[in-house]
């Protein structure tokens, strides 16, 4: 069953929780199962094909195949018109929202805090590990009804892709990573979500192991103190078992990251690479606000105060969890 207006209330003498999705791979049919695959494999499909859209429309123009470069300027010119989202969108969105988690062995997605939403809110930034290879548990939180009024901040160069920036567009509240947006919406009041980690944090994924790239990660924390933005972690528990990745190599792959290349080399199912393997169960906590002040102009030792707190919480959670998820 799938709990999103009924939510359940679990408290124990370490923590209070709420969850807001839960799905049980017992009660999930064949077909439900089946729906679920289309879904996942389309949102990863769109993601690579976004990428290779300018390769696509030069080869098409080189071709003469004038009716594909249409379809691609057509896409284009849709996905960055100033519409707002209507029937379609969120009849789309609910689509996905209701099929995707029925891929997996399980779903569940919980809130400490044991209130959902607050009674009182407070502008949040929810900081989401680890990628993965295609942030399954990201792209899960992204349609998810709770988290329908957060933006997601993507990649700029996906963002700006045409067919990944109409999808984003119809199924949620998307945005750009770029520094200059983030700083906007933060300073606008929008909460936010980002995956810190980024390629460097896609690159390490393992299915043998738990991996997340945090330790020089300092924008989003000054970004986060400049604006007063209380910080949620959040660890997406079986994310890493989802693809296998080729290991090693780690210094040249992780220096072509910094150049904003991916150097992942992945596998789901034998049968289609691009889907993700079963029999994997996603479990993702959304860990308490840390509460930050507001600095205008905060130094490197205020950045480093709060970045070792929030790698402090991130270990809580990835401690106090993990054999509730594994």
């Amino acid at each position: 069953l799938i709990h999103h207006k009924i939510y359940k209330m679990v408290a124990s003498k370490m923590k209070k929780t709420v969850t807001v999705l839960e799905t049980d791979s017992a009660t999930t049919t064949s077909f439900q199962s089946f729906l679920g695959a289309v879904t996942v494999s389309s949102f990863i499909v769109i993601w690579l094909s976004s990428a290779a859209s300018p390769l696509i429309l030069f080869i098409s123009f080189r071709g003469e195949h004038y009716k594909i470069a249409a379809v691609i300027l057509l896409i284009t010119t849709i996905a960055y018109l100033p519409w707002k989202r209507g029937p379609i969108s969120r009849c789309v969105q609910s689509f996905i929202d209701r099929n995707h988690p029925k891929y997996y062995d399980g779903v569940s997605i919980v809130f400490e805090g044991g209130e959902v939403p607050p009674s009182e809110h407070r502008q949040t930034f929810f900081a989401v590990h680890p990628h993965g290879a295609f942030c399954i548990g990201w792209a899960l939180l992204f349609t998810c009804p709770t988290m329908h009024g957060v933006r997601f901040c993507f990649a700029p160069t996906l963002f700006a892709s045409p067919f990944f920036r109409l999808f984003s567009r119809a199924v949620g509240k998307p945005g750009s990573a770029a520094r200059p947006s983030m700083n906007a919406y933060l300073k606008n009041g929008e909460d936010c979500a980002l995956p810190p980690g980024g390629f460097e944090e896609a690159t390490l994924t393992s299915t043998s192991q738990d991996r997340v790239f945090i330790k020089k990660r300092y924008g989003f924390v000054r970004l986060c103190l400049k604006y007063g933005v209380a910080i949620r972690p959040v660890y997406v528990f079986g994310e890493g078992k989802l693809f296998s990745n080729v290991q090693g190599f780690w210094r040249n792959r992780l220096a072509m990251n910094r150049f904003g290349i991916p150097t992942i080399i992945v596998w789901g199912r034998w049968f289609f690479p691009l889907l993700p393997k079963k029999g994997v169960k996603i479990y993702i906590v959304v860990g308490k606000p840390i509460i930050l002040p507001k600095l205008e102009n905060p130094t490197k030792e205020d950045v480093a105060t709060w970045h070792k707190k929030y790698i402090g919480e991130l270990k809580r959670i990835y401690d106090e969890y993990k054999e509730d998820a594994y």
